[in-house]
C-alpha cells in the first residue's frame, strides 16, 4: 500500500473519531436538557470570568452571532446571566453569571469535567501526552498548509 493511501485511511479514522467525540458531547448535553452549543457557551463564560463578550464567544467557538445571541437571550430569561457595559469598549457588553447561573453552570461543567478526567485516567500518561501533542502538531500543520 502506498504512503498516500495509508495517510488517507488515517485521515478517515481521524475524522471518524472527531465526529464521534462531537457526537458524544452532543448526546451528553442533550441528556442534561441543553444543546452542545449552550454547553460550550457556558464553558466559555466560566473560562473567561469575570466577564466575556458575545463577539469573544462567537470568535472562540466559531458560532454565528445569531446563534450565540439566542442562547444568551435564553440564559438571560432564565436568570443565569446578566450583561453590563464594558467600560473599556462600550460597544460590547460583558457577560456574567448570576448566582443562580454560576450554580447551574458549575453543576453541569463540574460533572462533565469529572467524566473527562475519568476518561483520561483510562489512558496512560504517555497516551495523554501523545493526544495533546498530536492535536497541537496537527493544528500547526493544518494551519501551515491551509493558510
Amino acid at each position: 500500500m502506498n504512503n498516500n493511501k495509508i495517510i488517507v485511511e488515517q485521515i478517515d479514522c481521524y475524522y471518524h473519531s472527531w465526529f464521534e467525540i462531537n457526537n458524544i458531547y452532543h448526546r451528553w448535553a442533550v441528556t442534561h436538557g441543553i444543546q452542545d452549543t449552550t454547553l460550550f457557551i457556558l464553558y466559555e463564560i466560566k473560562k473567561q470570568s469575570p466577564g466575556c463578550t458575545q463577539s469573544g464567544i462567537c470568535n472562540k467557538l466559531f458560532l454565528p452571532k445569531q446563534t450565540v445571541s439566542k442562547i444568551l437571550s435564553d440564559l438571560g430569561k432564565d436568570n443565569y446571566i446578566y450583561k453590563e457595559t464594558n467600560t473599556k469598549d462600550r460597544r460590547n457588553k460583558l457577560i456574567h453569571f448570576t448566582e443562580k447561573g454560576e450554580h447551574y453552570a458549575n453543576t453541569i461543567l463540574e460533572e462533565l469535567k469529572l467524566a473527562e478526567i475519568e476518561a483520561f485516567k483510562l489512558m496512560s500518561q504517555e497516551q495523554r501526552i501523545n493526544i495533546v501533542e498530536s492535536f497541537k502538531s496537527l493544528c500547526d500543520s493544518l494551519s501551515e498548509k491551509l493558510y
